[in-house]
């Protein structure tokens, strides 16, 4: 709430006979600068009055949607809180170094190139793994090479398909057909 500043220009006035007394404009002056000082005195009651009334506690009545709606918010952030501690405890797991051998099972005897980048944050690394070496990489990627190479085989559905309701004639997909093992020799 901002008050404007007031501009009062003193204007003095000239008759028709010659300029205004010094007395006059004296008391014109002290009438203007009277003037003001009255509203500056109004300016600080109110001021004033604003400081006890915030001080006081007088608030605004909360709806009940707001209520609810701060609620939300509130426990949104406690889960966000809560999986982002969750996602920083997964991360130093996954960061931990495990030794083991690398197994081939795609093509037995040769080396292999892979990838791995687990976050976001995280830069991407190349490994350059041989068959049946020995290795200490991070559990997170000991995990992706035992879990994530394989070739999918898709297993049908047996009983038929009823045309009024249109899905998926996939029952399951099989995972055994693994390219890449990481065997752990440290636990």
């Amino acid at each position: 709430m901002a008050r404007q500043k007031k501009n009062n220009n003193v204007k003095i006035e000239v008759n028709k006979e010659g300029s205004m007394s010094e007395a006059e404009v004296l008391e014109s002056l002290e009438k203007d600068i009277d003037q003001a000082r009255l509203e500056l005195e109004a300016t600080k009651r109110e001021i004033e009055e604003k400081k006890v009334e915030v001080a006081s506690g007088a608030r605004r009545e909360v709806s009940a949607d707001e209520k609810s709606i701060t609620e939300r918010q509130t426990n949104r952030s406690v889960k966000n809180a809560a999986l982002q501690a969750k996602i920083e405890a997964q991360q130093a797991i996954d960061s931990q170094k495990v030794t083991g051998k690398f197994i081939n099972l795609r093509a037995p005897g040769q080396s292999v190139k892979l990838t791995y980048m687990r976050y976001a944050e995280d830069p991407v690394k190349w490994y350059h793994l041989e068959d049946g070496k020995v290795y200490t990489i991070p559990r997170g990627f000991a995990d992706d090479i035992n879990n994530h190479y394989f070739t999918p085989k898709f297993i049908q559905k047996s009983e038929p398909m009823d045309p009024s309701q249109p899905m998926s004639q996939i029952q399951e997909v099989d995972k055994s057909n693994k390219k890449y093992a990481f065997v752990s020799t440290s636990y």
